[in-house]
């Protein structure tokens, strides 16, 4: 389980805005806002992580109808 530094880290690391950690004691508040934060970003990515796999799979079945739909042309010498 990742505490709420490491999970203020890894926002950071991938873009996302973070309120910096107070210097006095309201470290809750902060606490409370980083996984918030956290679990809003954790849930987009998984969403996207499933649309990007429907995306994937659609694209291989369109692909394996297209390579099978229409018989190939056999090439023959025949004038």
């Amino acid at each position: 389980m990742l505490d709420t530094a490491q999970k203020a880290l890894l926002l950071r690391r991938n873009g996302v805005a973070v309120p910096e950690r107070p210097a006095d004691g309201s470290m809750a508040r902060w606490q409370a806002a980083v996984d918030a934060i956290f679990a809003q970003y954790v849930t987009q990515r998984a969403a996207r992580s499933l649309q990007e796999a429907e995306e994937a799979r659609e694209l291989e079945l369109l692909s394996r109808l297209a390579a099978t739909s229409y018989p190939r042309r056999r090439n023959t010498n025949y004038a």
